[in-house]
């Protein structure tokens, strides 16, 4: 028992998790993959949108860990000024810039495009996070409905992690669960298609994807925020082979499902990514570390959030290049794309992110 408690003790004094860089950089690459890969390839390698799933899982995790972790240190108060003023130092600035840049490029350069007028229709939608709820995007900025999830997330439920009893954050965490589930099983299809005046199913990211991987994140961080829930989880998981065993069922899930993997097959992947983080967090020497904190794979890591947002740019100068070329070999457009991607991450991390990330460690409880 001491052991256990002994490991809680660290648990709860660990200030930065070095496995979770490289769950980013696994992440981004799938997203990556998915976007760039031919699409007569098995189903199996058609997966990779999964990464906005884990992306998802972390985030809950991680941001409602560091907002336990001041509670408890600052007399059971948080500050959400602080934290939105953190969210927005690193969302912003790139989420923003690239609105403002392609704001100039289709307001001064592609007047004519029929893109500009797309893009334009659809900006107050990205400029109040709401583009998860669209069924149209501009050119490039389909992945923008994932920011949104996020950014919706960052807005209510910290209040709720403040405002709210433990009993009563789990209560309306179940509550979440519930309603997402509703929508992962179809069971409210009908609903959304009389919201949206579709005659069949809507196409939305956010109704297959659903808030379900951040609600459990959040679990998770509750969970191992709480001693009697840790050393339980702790006797199950704190072996240092676990991380492989649950990585490896991952990809074995990942693989198995086939077609359509709404309902029951989404949840028990989603569950198995919580799982697995779980695995990486609970103990800072699993075998998995020295892989998640290879130097090239954590710096990816670093900078994944860039990457996330800029890919789509790269693929397309990639793509309009091989074409130029006539190059049509399957895997070129995903290396090419991820080196260019990671190039424009890196310089945007060094060049302009940083003195926003460095204003924001003014206002950082606990460093993530």
């Amino acid at each position: 028992m001491t052991k256990i408690m002994s490991a809680f003790s660290i648990y709860r004094e660990q200030r930065y998790f070095r496995s979770l860089d490289g769950v980013r950089f696994f992440s981004i690459l799938a997203v990556i993959w998915h976007h760039s890969v031919p699409a007569n390839l098995p189903e199996v390698f058609s997966r990779g949108f999964l990464g906005v799933d884990m992306f998802f899982v972390l985030s809950g995790y991680l941001i409602v860990t560091l907002l336990l972790r001041e509670k408890t240190k600052n007399n059971q108060s948080i500050s959400l000024k602080n934290f939105y003023i953190r969210r927005a130092l690193r969302i912003f600035p790139v989420y923003f810039g690239v609105l403002f840049a392609l704001s100039m490029i289709y307001g001064l350069v592609k007047v004519n495009d029929p893109d500009s007028e797309q893009f334009f229709s659809i900006l107050p939608i990205y400029l109040v996070f709401l583009a998860n709820w669209s069924l149209v995007h501009a050119a490039n900025l389909g992945i923008y409905w994932s920011l949104a999830t996020e950014e919706q997330f960052y807005i209510v439920w910290p209040v709720i992690e403040k405002l709210c009893r433990p009993k009563t954050i789990l209560f309306i965490l179940g509550i979440f669960l519930i309603i997402n589930q509703a929508v992962n099983f179809g069971y409210l299809n009908r609903f959304f298609m009389w919201l949206y005046q579709q005659n069949t199913p809507v196409d939305l990211h956010i109704l297959d994807t659903t808030f379900t991987p951040i609600c459990l994140g959040v679990l998770l961080a509750h969970a191992l925020n709480n001693k009697t829930t840790f050393n339980y989880l702790s006797r199950l998981f704190c072996l240092p082979w676990t991380s492989i065993a649950v990585g490896l069922l991952l990809l074995v899930l990942i693989s198995l499902f086939s077609g359509d993997i709404s309902g029951l097959p989404r949840l028990v992947i989603q569950l198995t990514m919580c799982l697995w983080l779980l695995t990486l967090v609970i103990r800072e020497d699993h075998y998995l570390k020295p892989l998640m904190s290879f130097p090239l794979i954590k710096r990816l890591g670093q900078i994944s959030y860039g990457m996330y947002v800029y890919h789509m740019f790269a693929l397309h100068i990639v793509r309009e290049l091989l074409a130029r070329y006539g190059i049509e070999i399957n895997g070129v457009l995903f290396i090419a794309g991820l080196f260019l991607t990671a190039l424009i991450a890196e310089v945007s991390y060094r060049f302009y992110e940083s003195p926003f990330l460095t204003l924001n460690k003014r206002f950082r409880a606990i460093k993530s």
